[in-house]
């Protein structure tokens, strides 16, 4: 195994866990969480999810933060390093998981980006915002906006793990977390905010069903970045003295804070509105630009709303394109900048059939996020319970020794989570 000194790391725990935070929350957690919320029974999907965060979400991020640590390799290298049968096949194909969902990724928070601008622009001049559906008809127009986004996320980094990842997570998530504050305050004060939010929020025996829980079990893997891919490489830049339990539960509570912000800020305000929540990808780019239309000083919180969305998705992009500049060190011995430049590149080139064919991130989606992320995430539980093994697992895991890990975790990784991950697996292609 490579040794500290061969591998950047975060200079500070904090660091480690703004950062992990970062890449966890993302735009998952802004649109997706209050919609499967509208869509599976409000309060019912909520108490099922915080369970299964703690119950699959935590062991998850042990489970990848211990692999990265333990091989000092990013996906590309660690699988192999663990002697996993086919490993380097497996890395391969995961980070060519990571580089697909890049390529829709940056296009929807370019998409993103344009209403911060549209709804900023709007409230300077004191006009109407620039229509999204006008934008999506414009391929110069979004090719621009995935260049600015993409080129953002390249020179982040192309800067490092400390000057570039750790030190814009350090600012921009509580920044991100502040500005949601402020629109929670604004959102609650609407007429009729409130008395929606204690209906919707009523638990309703009724909506318990095998199919909420599945849906909440794959909504925690899809807002903490599991995957077999993110956590790994943040992990591979761990030091040694960086508790992997304590990090693991701040990126959870850090996640779920971020989730229930969100819905604190969709929910009351797509109810006050009189508008529907049950409206998947359309919620963020239809529904909630309605919300600010009707909002008095719409334009200004519309914009931060907006504006906030962006850093935080931004965090998770820069993951991904960490991912892809670990896979170009650890196999090729490429250096940042070049990784960088060719990162940029594929981006631009991915996102051209993003832009003409209407279901390419739909389908993409599919394929790239339903399934290889809860897929990538059980080879990752494999490749540690299985090829590493009990006593070096716990060890690693439990290096800090500040919180012990209990002999009965290891069993629960080994062959729980599996089984959970496939039921999750099949459920979401048979739903879909």
């Amino acid at each position: 195994m490579k040794d500290e000194a061969s591998r950047p790391t975060f200079s500070t725990g904090w660091g480690l866990v703004l950062a992990t935070a970062g890449l966890a929350i993302g735009l998952g957690n802004i649109w997706r969480f209050p919609y499967m919320m509208g869509k599976y029974g409000g309060c019912v999907f909520l108490l099922i999810y915080v369970a299964l965060v703690i119950a699959f979400g935590v062991p998850g991020l042990m489970v990848e933060c211990a692999l990265g640590r333990h091989t000092r390799r990013g996906p590309m290298g660690a699988y192999a390093a663990v002697s996993m049968p086919g490993g380097r096949v497996i890395g391969g194909l995961l980070v060519l998981t990571v580089l697909m969902a890049a390529s829709y990724y940056g296009i929807v928070l370019a998409w993103v980006l344009f209403c911060a601008t549209s709804f900023a622009i709007a409230g300077a001049l004191g006009s109407e915002p620039a229509s999204f559906a006008a934008f999506r008809e414009s391929f110069s127009g979004q090719m621009v906006l995935v260049f600015v986004t993409a080129g953002l996320g390249c020179l982040a980094v192309a800067a490092g793990v400390r000057r570039g990842i750790q030190q814009l997570s350090t600012w921009g998530l509580p920044l991100f977390f502040g500005l949601f504050v402020i629109l929670i305050v604004r959102v609650l004060s609407l007429d009729g905010a409130m008395e929606g939010l204690r209906a919707f929020l009523r638990p309703r025996p009724a909506d318990l069903s095998g199919a909420t829980v599945l849906a909440a079990m794959g909504q925690a893997f899809f807002s903490l970045g599991l995957g077999g891919t993110f956590m790994v490489v943040y992990g591979s830049y761990m030091r040694r003295e960086d508790s992997i339990p304590r990090t693991a539960f701040a990126t959870a509570a850090a996640d779920l804070a971020a989730a229930l912000m969100a819905g604190l800020i969709v929910v009351p305000a797509v109810i006050a509105m009189g508008l529907d929540l049950d409206t998947g990808y359309s919620l963020l780019f239809e529904v909630m630009p309605a919300v600010f239309g009707q909002m008095p000083a719409g334009n200004l919180f519309g914009a931060v709303f907006f504006f906030s969305v962006f850093l935080v998705g931004l965090l998770s992009l820069i993951a991904a394109y960490e991912v892809l500049v670990a896979a170009a060190a650890d196999s090729l011995g490429w250096r940042r900048w070049r990784s960088a430049r060719l990162i940029l590149a594929l981006q631009l080139a991915l996102a051209v059939p993003g832009l003409f064919i209407g279901s390419y991130i739909k389908y993409s989606d599919l394929i790239w996020g339903t399934t290889m992320q809860p897929l990538g995430s059980a080879l990752a539980v494999v490749a540690l319970a299985w090829c590493v093994g009990r006593a070096r697992a716990l060890q690693e895991i439990a290096r800090s020794g500040d919180l012990a890990v209990p002999r009965f975790f290891f069993y629960w990784i080994k062959y729980v989570m599996p089984l959970g991950i496939a039921a999750m697996l099949i459920y979401g292609w048979l739903s879909w």
